[in-house]
């Protein structure tokens, strides 16, 4: 089975895990979202130093770790903070969950939604690996989709993707695994290296960022999506119509839209013909539906 068998119609999917109660991108944050009853999760990889494969969402380190603490030299000044500077090693001495209790992003801790003995086991979550995160997802059968973030002084590189594949299956997660990328680039790869894997083409506009005569029709996006050789579609919701939705839906398009907090828009995305939603608040959406 592939990552669509294990995902029903009107999905949800948990926005780097259920973020808005667990710090992102931690295996707390992906146990959350399992818990909650999420239909799946999402998650952001991006290469180490030494080219470990770490779940982490942003090119630095510093909004979500300690590292300009940890990092900083004797005279307090503190280096470049990139991901890809650091080894293993090193990322792995990083908290990646007291951030979380500090600024409360989501002001669920103000509101009581996240407990007080919730926020102790926050303290000191490490950055997970892939390999890590990928045997959870087998061991409680939960699909993933894995987006593969722009490797930053290298986008060029495609390394990350054939160790990305490789990964996924080293860890026995063929059938759980949908691949997305901003880098389409990267998607091509992919789909060389391994035809029958799903995978998603991330928009952050109405229509591709690249390559196709985009007129914003339903037709030449679908016609840019099967080119990549993909068959799904991963657009901002904030740029996207329930119409283009329901459009590219009739064309064979799977339509899963990023980052759908507000639930009568997420209901809207659905009646249209959305496959998932991917968002921060799981636990709120799925409330909701429940709810009909």
């Amino acid at each position: 089975m592939m990552f669509y068998n294990l995902v029903p119609k009107r999905a949800v999917c948990a926005h780097r895990g259920a973020r808005s109660i667990a710090p992102e991108n931690t295996m707390l944050a992906a146990f959350k979202a399992l818990e909650c009853g999420a239909h799946c999760w999402e998650l952001d990889v991006q290469r180490s130093k030494d080219g470990v494969l770490m779940v982490v969402h942003d090119p630095t380190l510093e909004r979500t770790t300690d590292a300009a603490r940890k990092f900083a030299g004797a005279d307090g000044v503190v280096p470049p903070l990139d991901t890809a500077h650091y080894e293993f090693t090193q990322l792995r001495r990083l908290d990646a969950g007291s951030w979380f209790v500090r600024k409360d992003p989501f002001g669920t801790i103000a509101s009581g939604e996240v407990t007080e003995g919730a926020l102790a086991a926050m303290e000191g979550e490490p950055v997970p690996t892939l390999a890590e995160a990928l045997r959870f997802a087998r061991q409680h059968k939960f699909p993933v989709n894995i987006e593969i973030k722009d490797q930053r002084y290298a986008p060029e590189d495609m390394r990350v993707v054939t160790e990305v594949l490789d990964t996924i299956q080293a860890e026995e997660c063929d059938d759980l695994v949908l691949l997305s990328s901003f880098n389409h680039g990267y998607l091509r790869e992919a789909h060389n290296q391994w035809a029958e894997l799903p995978l998603a083409v991330l928009s952050e506009g109405e229509t591709p960022e690249t390559a196709h005569p985009a007129d914003g029709t339903a037709s030449g996006i679908a016609g840019y999506v099967k080119g990549v050789g993909a068959n799904t579609y991963h657009p901002d919701h904030t740029m996207t119509s329930p119409e283009l939705v329901r459009e590219l839906a009739e064309l064979g398009i799977t339509v899963n839209l990023w980052t759908v907090n507000d639930l009568d828009k997420a209901k809207e995305f659905y009646k249209a013909g959305a496959r998932a939603i991917i968002t921060d608040v799981p636990q709120h959406l799925l409330a909701a539906l429940r709810k009909k």
